[in-house]
């Protein structure tokens, strides 16, 4: 699989931290192995370094797509339902960091979930409804892997110049990486929060638990394209959608 780098000068390493021997500027193209982990292994293909092979952060390359990236052709209105009907009973849950529960009954007798766990939860009923089996541990972790297990499972994670608002409808999930917490390093693509895209009678929205909405809370969708219009261009909202869970 190609990675498309999304940085000005992104410096190639001879080992992970290590010497740099080389950079991938903007646009410029690598093969990898397909291990999400912080610190990948490629090998160039375009650019001024192109054939060199060493070690990158993976954070700084999205999916590279020949064609437009494309979604599952499913209808999806029993997971929009799903979103919104969870999303208001829901409503008074509270945000708690590192806090999940493992059903509806937890949740509620609980009364606080983390971004993670609220997604976790909307998941796993919209793959039952689905008729889609998967592993636990697909969904049951936290909001970076999340989304590199369900990129791996689907083959498609959709970032940077690639994602159009068309790719934002029911059933998808959204990572973002706002920035780099203490809390965050080691992961992947850096992604610090998880949401999922819904739907209602006054349009497409964003489900998520967070703390700065106090807990679960829906927000348009046009509003919140708009206020993370910037993380989206510089690669850091990754997409992937659970109805093309094989």
């Amino acid at each position: 699989m190609l990675l498309e780098s999304v940085a000005t000068a992104l410096n190639l390493r001879a080992t992970p931290g290590g010497a740099i021997i080389g950079e991938l500027r903007n646009g410029d193209l690598a093969e990898w192995d397909r291990i999400e982990k912080e610190w990948i292994q490629v090998k160039v293909q375009t650019g001024h370094c192109a054939g060199m092979s060493g070690a990158v952060r993976r954070k700084w390359l999205i999916q590279h797509y020949a064609t437009a990236p494309k979604l599952a052709a499913v209808d999806r209105k029993k997971a929009a339902d799903i979103i919104r009907r969870y999303s208001v009973e829901f409503d008074g849950v509270h945000y708690s960091l590192g806090t999940k529960a493992k059903s509806w009954e937890e949740l509620k007798a609980r009364g606080s979930v983390d971004c993670s766990g609220w997604v976790y939860l909307l998941s796993r009923q919209i793959l039952a409804e689905y008729g889609l089996e998967t592993k636990p541990g697909l969904l049951y972790t936290y909001s970076d892997e999340q989304i590199t297990n369900i990129g791996k499972n689907t083959e498609a994670i959709i970032a940077g110049h690639y994602l159009k608002k068309e790719h934002f409808v029911p059933g998808t999930l959204i990572g973002i990486d706002f920035k780099e917490y203490s809390w965050d390093r080691g992961r992947p693509l850096d992604i610090d929060h998880i949401t999922m895209v819904g739907q209602d009678d006054h349009g497409l929205f964003i489900s998520q638990s967070s703390s700065s909405g106090g807990g679960v809370n829906t927000v348009p969708l046009d509003k919140w394209l708009n206020s993370q219009a910037q993380l989206i261009a510089l690669g850091r909202v990754h997409l992937v959608d659970l109805l093309a869970v094989a």
